[in-house]
């Protein structure tokens, strides 16, 4: 089995791009402050929003508006990040400081002991996939929980350090920007999975917002964490329902996770099912 799990809001209880910046802020406290970019960034999404809505508004809903509408937010993010990057927000900062503050960040509930159940499930392989902006902020927030995050694979941005000092020049390197670029990640980790381990393992991911929703319903099992409306809508107007196995599509089901602690017996029931 491949488990691929999104960082920001399905493993964590809130958010926590804002935390990193905190840790930046501490070292520069007379730094831009965070609001100016965010304010920004919301500004250039409620044009995009307003743009989007009257080019498609006598669209079909179908999967491939629901790619293009997400794709089409990559100048929105590209920007965003080349503002933090050309600000400095980030700078300063070692991999040591941002490991030290994710381990401030707390899991959801049974989050932690879910994941390291399939951690030392046999056959079964973890990664993260999240457009979170530092692999060694989620590295110490997943040991401080008490997963072994050196048996996970983590995709996401990163920050640029300087090879001699280990410093961070505050450029973020965007690897992971839109929905789409989170498929591309899956698929290159569960492709080296089957290299490696032969056959065609079960794809599992959990996320829980709609650059998420192509890669829920990608995955033979998708796990919808939390309440996102938007999600909801999408799903709906897509003709996905929830807990209802999509026979035209193999058998592939997209469940709401309420509670990390359901999820083991919410896959082992799907893939019961699947040998009866």
């Amino acid at each position: 089995m491949v488990l691929v799990l999104d960082f920001d809001q399905t493993l964590t209880t809130t958010d926590t791009l804002s935390a990193i910046v905190a840790i930046a802020k501490r070292k520069h406290p007379d730094s831009r402050e965070f609001s100016w970019f965010t304010k920004q960034y919301l500004a250039d999404y409620a044009a995009h929003e307003s743009r989007w809505a009257q080019l498609t508004a006598s669209r079909a809903v179908n999967r491939n508006l629901l790619n293009q509408y997400l794709e089409s937010f990559r100048p929105i993010e590209a920007a965003s990040l080349d503002r933090m990057s050309q600000h400095g927000l980030l700078a300063g900062l070692t991999q040591a400081d941002l490991y030290t503050g994710g381990r401030l960040v707390q899991l959801r509930p049974n989050a932690a002991d879910v994941v390291g159940q399939f951690l030392h499930t046999r056959g079964c392989h973890v990664c993260v996939v999240s457009v979170n902006w530092s692999a060694d902020f989620i590295r110490g927030a997943l040991d401080a929980s008490g997963i072994d995050s050196k048996l996970i694979r983590v995709y996401c941005n990163d920050l640029d350090f300087d090879t001699s000092t280990g410093v961070s020049s505050g450029k973020v390197r965007p690897r992971l920007v839109v929905a789409g670029d989170k498929v591309a990640a899956i698929a290159k980790f569960k492709n080296e999975i089957m290299q490696q381990c032969g056959g065609d393992p079960l794809l599992v991911y959990a996320g829980d917002s709609l650059t998420d929703l192509p890669a829920l319903l990608l995955a033979d099992i998708g796990l919808l964490v939390g309440q996102s409306s938007r999600v909801t809508r999408w799903c709906h107007q897509l003709g996905v329902e929830f807990g209802k196995p999509r026979t035209s599509e193999g058998n592939r089901i997209l469940y709401r996770l309420h509670d990390w602690a359901s999820a083991p017996r919410l896959i082992d029931q799907t893939v019961g099912r699947a040998h009866l």
